[in-house]
């Protein structure tokens, strides 16, 4: 049953609201950035917050001073001296600590837990579904519980998972709260497009608008993709140098070889603190930005979506929503906007073909759970336990959805990666059918795909930015953009078309619209054409040397002229009076020259 809670109209953040508190439920936030996971920090309760990424918890605890970070190294003696020290406990723990945890909290009575971005409890399923049962059966033991986020799981996905029957469900209403602007693009290869971006990066070629009076480079950006690989590529691809980029992705080994493979000064990166300088381009995978928060003063947002891979798609109604709160600074004036580039393959398999083939692995798997717990050997039972571990190890659930719960010694089914796998697809099919499907679930979601954007031509910046064009696409565009007299656009085309290519300036100027369009816009005409139009010129100015306004001359005499001058610039041409006039535009009249035998012979009068 879901409840609705206004929030008051003066309240921008969670902790401005006096007497609200965290409800024991499901937390539909509504927005992002409205500081819930901030209230469960600075609240009176004793709070465990519950986080998917290791990252979100340096960067929560980077901000809060007096809270303690449990992952990893961090021992039972250390959790067991702050837990008698501390006044007011405030723990941030990943998923996997927190049933070690839990077992060390002996009375749980008077303790809080907090599930941040609770919807990666199913989008991690794929690799660590293991992690999230025992999560969820660790925080079964406490007695109020906040799943938290701001797009939650589709409510099909939620009923299936018995975690939530019967757990209550909030949602937030705010009034009247910015919408993010979002710039879509469809693309054969998105991530040909982050390529380009980078590149325009480098060139110092960055989008801007008009804030306060002034022009805003954006002169950083946060590229965000969901594989590690894609983002190694495009560093080598654009020769990207460490003092240039930050690399946010999961701390692992496996990612920490890859990014030392790119050379001497490449590592892992972190998200820079609040004052802290920025790189040019950082490059994040969902692994990594959950939930933090970006201090940029200027950064562009870029999201890469390649649905050729089922698992690397961005779902709209989840982590798009996560990455359009990340840029925190109100004087960032590009925070409000992000370009999400996609493309439109969704594979060959259709729905009904795929669901049945996973409708099938179910039951094979069921079969095999039921099968494996009737094995009383115990040599045996042993060896199957192994090879059953092993195997969803290596393979992710990709062939069987049988585990091995060692808490209750019995072989199960693994509900909830079978339910990644059925969203995985859905999110594929659903999202990215077509580019009106794409528009509809963004508005469906909060987001702003029409309407007053924060400058006329940022959308145009970030086309010409984002795009790799033909040279005649380009000149194309440049010349409407000259020819409309709007004053922003031949901004726009001074500031950043004209830094890409400094020829399309050259090329209007010298041969004006009409003309260019009349050759097609292609590079090789126009330079033909310039090459002609620059010897014109300079046989113009010599011709007017030589035959200045008042001048009378025989016709024998003006060819030698023009051929000595046609010979100058090695032009293989017979100089021909007529042509002075017809060619380079010179008036000319007929006359006739008497000569010193007193006869008279065809000339010309220049006037």
């Amino acid at each position: 049953m879901k409840q609705v809670i206004d929030v008051p109209n003066k309240v921008n953040y969670l902790t401005e609201w006096k007497g609200f508190e965290l409800p024991c439920g499901v937390l539909n936030k509504g927005i992002t950035a409205c500081g819930a996971t901030t209230l469960a920090l600075v609240d009176d309760y004793k709070t465990i917050i519950c986080c998917p990424r290791i990252n979100l918890i340096k960067n929560k605890c980077q901000q809060h001073k007096g809270a303690l970070a449990v992952y990893g190294d961090v021992t039972n003696a250390e959790i067991d001296d702050y837990l008698r020290n501390a006044e007011k406990p405030k723990i941030l723990a990943t998923y996997d600590s927190m049933p070690r945890l839990a077992r060390l909290i002996a009375d749980k009575d008077d303790w809080r837990v907090v599930v941040d971005e609770y919807q990666y409890l199913l989008i991690d399923s794929s690799f660590k579904s293991e992690t999230e049962m025992r999560l969820m059966e660790a925080i079964r033991t406490f007695p109020y519980v906040t799943y938290l986020s701001a797009t939650p799981i589709a409510d099909k996905y939620m009923l299936q998972m018995e975690w939530f029957k019967g757990v209550p469900y909030y949602v937030l209403r705010w009034d009247g709260f910015d919408r993010i602007k979002v710039n879509r693009l469809v693309s054969k290869c998105p991530v040909n497009n982050a390529i380009e971006i980078v590149r325009n990066y480098q060139k110092g070629i960055f989008p801007s608008v008009e804030a306060g009076g002034k022009v805003v480079e954006s002169k950083e950006c946060v590229i965000f993709l969901n594989s590690v690989n894609n983002i190694l590529n495009i560093i080598k691809h654009t020769n990207l140098q460490p003092n240039e980029v930050n690399i946010i992705v999961a701390s692992s080994s496996e990612n920490e070889t890859l990014i030392k493979k790119l050379g001497k000064g490449f590592e892992l990166g972190r998200i820079p603190l609040k004052g802290e300088a920025h790189k040019m381009i950082t490059f994040c995978t969902s692994t990594a930005f959950a939930g933090c928060d970006f201090y940029s003063t200027c950064a562009s947002t870029f999201v890469i979506s390649d649905n050729k891979r089922v698992n690397t798609s961005i779902d709209i109604a989840t982590e798009l929503r996560q990455i359009a709160g990340r840029q925190r600074l109100a004087i960032n004036p590009f925070r409000k906007e992000i370009s999400f580039i996609y493309n439109m393959d969704i594979g060959e398999e259709e729905e009904r073909e795929y669901k049945a083939f996973l409708e099938k692995r179910l039951h094979t798997s069921e079969m095999n759970a039921a099968h494996k717990n009737e094995v009383d050997n115990i040599d045996l039972r042993a060896e199957l336990i192994k090879e059953t571990v092993s195997l969803q190890k290596v393979n992710k659930y990709s062939e069987s959805y049988v585990w091995y719960d060692s808490v209750k010694d019995r072989f199960s089914i693994n509900k909830m990666a079978y339910l990644n796998d059925l969203f995985a697809y859905d999110v594929q099919k659903e999202n990215y059918q077509n580019s009106l499907i794409v528009k509809r679930q963004l508005e469906e979601n909060g987001f702003a795909v029409d309407g007053k954007e924060l400058q006329s031509d940022y959308k145009e910046q970030l086309d010409c930015i984002i795009k790799k064009e033909s040279f005649a696409e380009r000149m194309k565009r440049y010349c409407e953009y000259r020819k409309n007299k709007d004053l922003a656009k031949f901004h726009f085309a001074n500031r950043v078309m004209e830094r890409q290519n400094e020829d399309l300036a050259v090329y209007y100027d010298a041969l004006g619209y009409d003309r260019i369009k009349a050759l097609g816009y292609k590079e090789s005409n126009l330079k033909n054409e310039l090459l002609k139009k620059r010897k014109t010129h300079r046989l113009l100015e010599d011709f007017s040397i030589l035959f200045p306004v008042g001048t009378r001359m025989l016709v024998s005499v003006i060819k030698e002229k023009m051929n000595s001058v046609y010979s100058k610039y090695g032009i293989q041409q017979k100089g021909v009076a007529s042509h002075l006039e017809s060619t380079y535009g010179f008036k000319m009249k007929a006359i006739k020259i008497t000569l010193d035998d007193g006869s008279r012979k065809n000339g010309y009068e220049f006037i």
